[in-house]
């Protein structure tokens, strides 16, 4: 009973003494503003990269032994980022 009466004063001890700060909806509307994301075409920190991914297939001809297939290819290139 004594180590239930220790815990719960403990608990409101630290609910009572914690600073308390609203969140008002201004300052989350702002937080949240695509704005916010953007970065300027200047910037230094910016690191963007562009990939495209290609697909190609090959047709290797048969002959009297073996049949003709047909080979897959996939790749991903680096490419310039259209703005």
């Amino acid at each position: 009973m004594r180590l239930n009466r220790n815990f719960l004063l403990a608990i409101a001890f630290f609910l009572f003494h914690s600073p308390v700060y609203s969140l008002t909806w201004q300052e989350f509307l702002e937080a949240v503003s695509p704005d916010k994301y953007d970065f300027p075409a200047n910037a230094k920190n910016k690191h963007v990269t562009c990939w495209k991914k290609v697909y190609w297939e090959e047709y290797i001809e048969g002959d009297s032994y073996k049949e003709g297939y047909v080979k897959k290819y996939r790749k991903e290139i680096k490419i310039e980022c259209p703005y």
